[in-house]
């Protein structure tokens, strides 16, 4: 058939009136099944473009799109604001509703949870995203029925004893000699540290992370103290992101930051929504991450602070009160956990 310029031209502007109109065929917001398998598909050079000589930093980057469709909803989530917050003290949270539980989720009228799993840095990358109603519903536990306690207990099995929606361990503080270590208003150890990052949670569930060094830290407690009440302190580290900026990781930071291992992690993504992290390893499935790159993963979810928490074995992902990071390791006992609870009154 021969090619001529009417035909050329009628062609031209049949695919512009499908370029004007395809957006309005789908709803904002709405993936193509095509557009989606590309997303899967995808290398790194599909979405960025660097500099010759610069080294990609993330990694694989197929996990991208899931981030973006998963954490999505929960953006436009919106509570009541009449929420009866929680008693800040070490009693468990409100009894979440069993048929609001999905294979992937939780909500009801003061949080929303969601569940997933990416696969980043040659290993598995399990993640909560949380939004909560009041500051409240972030809490800690501990095995014991005191803060001294040396107790252990698994990560799951405390989540289901505080009625926990999701959890994940916390820093095992008792096997460490400094830190602010305060646990739902409960003092446990006042000290600064030389090595180590502090992480301090106010009465606003907002996150606070103090560089190590003895006199940045005891400057800022004062600070800190001046303005805000400590809810939660944690002592492990390193800080992954501050203010939205990815961290460098010192190299002689303990509990072998530099070696891929298999890892846990807390992060603030705006106000009352958080993530949890836990990335599996030492399998030849999944060979775990070093520090720097758990702090890259954690930018990548939109982290405006992060934190590593205790790590190794230790790292447990529990949702609905069963390991949500299924890993081929028993799951470790721990001295203590972070979980997020309804603060629904209509739980049973």
């Amino acid at each position: 058939m021969r090619i001529t310029r009417p035909l050329i031209f009628a062609v031209s502007v049949l695919l512009l009136l499908l370029l004007f109109v395809l957006p309005f065929t789908l709803p904002s917001g709405a993936v193509t099944d095509e557009a989606h398998r590309r997303y899967i598909d995808a290398g790194e050079e599909d979405f960025i473009v660097w500099d010759e000589e610069e080294e990609d930093p993330y990694g694989k980057v197929e996990s991208k799109p899931f981030r973006l469709l998963a954490s999505a909803g929960l953006s436009d989530v919106v509570f009541s604001d009449d929420v009866i917050p929680l008693p800040v003290d070490n009693s468990p949270g409100r009894m979440p509703i069993g048929e609001n539980y999905t294979e992937d989720g939780y909500s009801d009228d003061t949080i929303a949870v969601e569940m997933e799993r990416l696969r980043m840095f040659d290993s598995d990358v399990f993640v909560a995203h949380v939004k909560i109603a009041t500051p409240s519903q972030l809490r800690t536990a501990y095995a014991g029925n005191k803060m001294n306690s040396t107790r252990t207990n698994h990560t799951s099995r405390l989540s289901i004893n505080f009625n926990g929606i999701v959890a994940v361990n916390g820093d095992y503080y008792p096997e460490t000699k400094a830190g602010y270590i305060v646990r739902q208003g409960e003092v446990y150890r006042e000290k600064t540290s030389k090595n180590m990052d502090l992480l301090l949670v106010d009465e606003n569930g907002d996150f606070h992370i103090l560089l190590r060094g003895h006199e940045n830290q005891a400057a800022g407690v004062r600070g800190f103290l001046e303005q805000h009440q400590i809810v939660n302190g944690f002592f492990f580290g390193p800080a992954l992101v501050m203010d939205g900026e990815v961290q460098p990781i010192p190299k002689d930071y303990q509990f072998a930051p530099n070696q891929p291992n298999p890892r846990a992690a807390i992060g603030q993504t705006g106000p009352l929504s958080y993530i949890l992290i836990a990335v599996n390893g030492r399998t030849e499935s999944s060979r775990g991450v070093t520090a720097a790159e758990l702090a890259e993963i954690m930018g990548e979810l939109g982290s405006l602070q992060a934190y590593n928490l205790d790590g190794g074995n230790s790292a447990t992902l529990a949702f609905h009160g069963q390991v949500y990071n299924a890993k081929p390791q028993a799951e470790r006992s721990v001295t203590d956990i972070i979980y997020f609870a309804t603060a629904t009154q209509q739980g049973k």
